[in-house]
């Protein structure tokens, strides 16, 4: 299927990592050296797309690898069979290995237990339903250590939404994960999460069950320099010509951010399908961010209810993306620090300095001030 110039909607190929290489290469060395590595910051900065990447060259260096999303997961056997599977696909190259295994065990068993050797590996589950969600459970958190001994190989786990994990069982699966990862030896992982604050307080607060088990690194972000050859490369392969300047009024718009970067880029794209022109004037800019914003007024607009249940979160809102002091007369400041302190546990601003701060995404400042001042 043919792809979009500009990617949108989710992880992107290594081909469109803008900006990223040398941040790459760093988390690749650390995980290969055995250590894990904690990586936190909001949705649509392109953490995930990251993550692959340092798991493909990973892999080309001879390390296994899995990948899990706790976001996807309804309870423990969900999680458990997901980990199993993404394990023993190094050695299977079958991304279901286990339920393929357990229906060839149910079509020669006619429904007892059935034993199944993998290799030198065994795996002795009998029929999933036969087996209970901690013991399933338990074998998963296990089997990166087994295979990564059984096999004299690194192997790479990475987790996806980790803070989430608690929402398929409880917090006790923190400590059950410490208990089995701390035991392992030539085994990494890498931990994602959107929720900054939870999983800062999971990997540096001394009475969380993964205190300093993990390196915490901020991600960085996609300078100018990087955007710019990027996007003219990009539109100078569909015969669109495009200067330095109207790319830096681009990125001025979207600030940079990264997914929002890309699909202003997108909507100008289409404006110029649209018209037929080939060369992006300060129009083509201003129709296609205009697009932009109006095809992403839905996500705002659930962000804003969301965040607008809570007392003077607006007003703080507001007063942040005018530029002003949060904290004005009137108002308690402990009800104005809460609102602050909501809006940086959610990803919306971040802190730049001791009272100031900015918003993580632009086009949503730009949207509150255009539905506020209506």
């Amino acid at each position: 299927m043919t792809k979009g110039l500009f990617p949108v909607g989710g992880p992107v190929d290594r081909e469109d990592l803008v900006g990223r290489e040398e941040f790459i290469v760093s988390l690749v060395n650390r995980l290969q050296e055995g250590q894990s590595v904690m990586l936190a910051g909001p949705r649509r900065i392109g953490k995930t797309s990251v993550a692959h990447e340092v798991l493909r060259r990973l892999r080309e260096k001879g390390a296994y690898t899995a990948a899990v999303d706790f976001f996807r997961f309804s309870g423990k056997r969900d999680f458990a069979y997901s980990l199993i599977n993404a394990c023993l696909e190094n050695r299977t190259g079958i991304k279901k290995t286990l339920s393929i295994l357990q229906d060839k065990a149910k079509a020669l068993s006619g429904g007892a237990k059935f034993a199944i050797k993998l290799k030198d590996l065994e795996i002795s589950f009998g029929f999933a339903e036969k087996k209970s969600d901690d013991e399933l459970l338990d074998y998963a958190l296990m089997l990166p250590g087994i295979l990564a001994d059984r096999d004299k190989k690194l192997m790479v786990v990475m987790f996806d939404e980790f803070q989430d994990a608690p929402r398929m069982t409880d917090t006790e699966i923190f400590k059950r994960m410490r208990a089995h990862f701390q035991a392992q030896k030539d085994v990494a992982y890498l931990f994602l999460g959107s929720k900054e604050g939870m999983m800062q307080a999971l990997f540096s607060e001394r009475k969380e069950a993964f205190y300093r088990f993990a390196t915490m690194l901020p991600i960085p972000g996609i300078s100018e320099d990087d955007w710019v050859p990027y996007i003219v490369k990009k539109f100078n392969s569909r015969n669109i010509q495009v200067d330095a300047d109207m790319v830096k009024e681009i990125i001025r718009l979207s600030g940079g951010h990264p997914q929002d970067t890309m699909f202003l880029c997108s909507e100008i794209y289409y404006t110029l399908l649209e018209t037929g022109d080939d060369v992006i004037t300060h129009d083509h800019v201003r129709l296609g961010y205009e697009r932009a914003m109006l095809a992403l007024a839905p996500i705002f607009d659930e962000i804003l209810d969301d965040l607008s249940a809570r007392p003077q979160v607006r007003r703080v809102l507001y007063r942040l993306a005018l530029g002003e002091n949060a904290y004005e007369e009137g108002i308690h400041p402990n009800k104005v620090k809460r609102a602050i302190d909501l809006l940086l546990g959610r990803a919306v601003i971040e802190r730049t300095a001791r009272g100031s701060y900015v918003f993580v995404e632009p086009m949503f400042q730009q949207y509150i001030l255009e539905q506020f001042q209506h």
